[in-house]
């Protein structure tokens, strides 16, 4: 498992008091480490960013494009398992079957504060080999919309890390400071182009974000945007 590294300096700093301070979420860690990868990873990480790095000017949507995966919801067991529960969707897809909440859990070190997304390919990794997942920064608009689609080319979901305000993702009705999730979908063919997202989190239990549930494409970006990691895993 890879090293999590959280700096004297920046623990001691006024940015993670305010973030914890806030940190209204669904299980999603706010105390900031940082992703350390395995020589595999680092080679896939190349990899990966080279192939999705967008062509200055190519972004046009919509460009009809409608791409869906059939990952299995599973709606959090606790207010604090999102990584959890997102890590279980994600591994059912992949391989048919899928260990217990409570498994993966413990596997991410999960606690009632939440889990450290940077931990979540580590898991992902662990338990298949169809894609080696790796923590990635999100760019601007052009480069996480080309993350996010090669995913779905490839049939890969990936997960996200989201600070979520109705402005963003009008289905939610209050502001989620970190939520993690994985994506499932992507509608293009009309505007505003969607997202699909497989989101363990019912909210107010209303039955309305829980589930594979279509966002604003731009929108789910901004939530990711606005997250203090702005990170993806892909």
């Amino acid at each position: 498992m890879k090293k999590l590294i959280t700096t004297a300096l920046l623990a001691s700093s006024i940015l993670l008091p305010s973030i914890a301070a806030n940190a209204a979420g669904t299980g999603d860690d706010p105390t900031l480490t940082f992703d350390i990868k395995t020589p595999n990873q680092e080679k896939v990480f190349a990899e990966k960013e080279e192939a999705t790095k967008p062509k200055i000017g190519t972004l046009s949507l919509p460009d009809g494009t409608y791409k869906v995966l059939s990952v299995p919801s599973f709606k959090q067991e606790t207010n604090y398992w999102c990584g959890p529960a997102t890590t279980k969707q994600v591994l059912h897809y992949l391989t048919g079957s899928s260990k217990s909440q409570s498994d993966y859990a413990s596997d991410l070190g999960t606690t009632t504060v939440g889990t450290d997304f940077t931990r979540i390919d580590d898991v992902l990794n662990k338990y298949q080999s169809k894609n080696t997942y790796v923590y990635a920064s999100i760019g601007d608009y052009a480069s996480w919309t080309s993350k996010t689609d090669w995913g779905l080319e490839h049939n890969y979901p990936a997960v996200l890390d989201l600070k979520i305000t109705p402005s963003y993702m009008p289905k939610y009705t209050t502001t989620v400071e970190g939520h993690i999730l994985n994506v499932s979908g992507i509608d293009s063919r009309n505007s505003p182009v969607q997202m699909r997202l497989t989101d363990p989190f019912d909210q107010g239990g209303r039955g309305v974000t829980l589930g594979n549930v279509w966002h604003p494409h731009r929108g789910v970006y901004d939530a990711n945007n606005a997250h203090f990691r702005k990170a993806m895993q892909y």
